[in-house]
């Protein structure tokens, strides 16, 4: 197994969700349901002057924790894409597509926002064309956190059209294994999952997107120069079983077509949407180092108190009305996490930390060691 299927199975396995004990897990469950409400109420272990948001939060669902460690693998989400004449209206199409999906809400980022946000990427070098396969840059977006770009493919190749998905891959010299493709940032490369939908008339298009901590220099530059090496192309079918016959299945499909896709593009870094709440809020030990509303994302640090465990605490936030915004990443350390909840139009936030090896107590009410308010305004 190469190095960047090691990396591919170890993001696939810490996506799953982190078990809370089953009496913590069934009362988180039971209590969001009840935040409405107001049936739910939580005890902290001490009393402390607070200044509240509102009143009647209640409880919250348990936050699933997705552990982000890896340097070099790429979320990859269906997309969104303006209109440009050789493709049509991708945003719309895969919007549709989105929405009929058997599981739409596994999938929340803010594409619209995204869209509003990104700039057409229209320089020479976007386009690529070989046997028969034309694959384009037509978006791109840069918040400060995650850049964003979109990548489509149109062919004339029956065989492959008749794909769910198409699966981007690189080729090294002399190597017959297909690689997931580099993707270089300046001057440094990250290895990608570019996975595209299909829509309809032979398009098929994805969102690509790569957080800053995936960048061993520290982040994006204001002016960022992007290059894809793709050199082949892997169709597969929705819940297809492996194919013994076929060597490198899981990445070349059921049928696989090798080329010369090239692309490159420049990006800018655009933090004009976003809200950064007041930091340095201290309830409990619990301080807000940071709160940045993008418009794809709310990213969240919290320094926590080192006599709690990293698998010992849930972070649960919620708007002013007491809608969970759900979690979507995160990075753990001994003394601070970094989190990234989906995207809320919101711009009040209570973050609840619960203490998990708590359980629960003699009334069934769980335990809140620190409720902090976020203020977007």
């Amino acid at each position: 197994m190469s190095k960047i299927e090691k990396e591919v199975q170890i993001k696939e396995l810490l996506q799953n969700d982190i078990k809370l004990p089953d009496v913590v897990n069934a009362r988180l469950e039971e209590a969001y349901g009840k935040i409405r409400t107001d049936k739910v109420h939580m005890k902290r272990l001490k009393e402390y002057k607070r200044k509240r948001l509102y009143s009647g939060l209640g409880a919250a669902a348990a936050v699933v924790c997705i552990i982000i460690t890896l340097s070099g693998v790429l979320y990859v989400n269906p997309a969104l894409a303006r209109d440009i004449p050789l493709l049509g209206n991708i945003f719309g199409r895969l919007q549709s597509i989105r929405d009929e999906s058997t599981y739409p809400d596994k999938d929340r980022t803010a594409y619209q926002n995204i869209e509003e946000h990104s700039k057409a990427v229209t320089e020479p070098g976007n386009v690529a064309e070989d046997q028969g396969i034309t694959v384009t840059v037509s978006d791109a977006y840069c918040d400060g956190y995650d850049l964003y770009f979109t990548v489509s493919l149109r062919t004339d190749n029956e065989e492959l059209n008749t794909a769910d998905y198409l699966m981007m891959l690189s080729y090294k010299e002399d190597d017959p294994i297909a690689y997931y493709p580099e993707i270089g940032i300046n001057d440094e490369e990250v290895s990608g999952v570019i996975q595209l939908q299909k829509s309809e008339n032979g398009i098929y298009a994805g969102l690509v997107r790569i957080g800053e901590n995936y960048l061993k220099a520290g982040g994006f530059s204001e002016e960022m120069t992007v290059n894809l090496d793709l050199n082949a192309v892997g169709a597969h079918m929705l819940g297809e079983e492996e194919q013994s016959d076929i060597p490198d299945f899981s990445r070349v499909g059921f049928k696989s077509v090798r080329g010369n896709w090239p692309l490159r593009f420049t990006a800018s870094m655009d933090t004009s949407g976003n809200k950064m709440a007041v930091p340095n809020l201290e309830v409990n030990g619990f301080t807000l180092e940071k709160a940045v509303q993008t418009p794809s994302n709310l990213h969240i640090t919290i320094s926590v108190p080192e006599q709690y465990s990293e698998e010992g605490l849930a972070m649960v936030l919620t708007d002013e009305v007491g809608n969970r915004i759900y979690q979507e990443s995160g990075q753990r350390g001994a003394s601070a996490w970094d989190l990234v909840f989906d995207h809320s139009d919101a711009n009040q936030f209570v973050l609840q930390v619960i203490d998990k090896n708590a359980g629960v107590d003699e009334n069934g009410n769980l335990v809140v060691l620190a409720e902090i308010p976020i203020s977007m305004d």
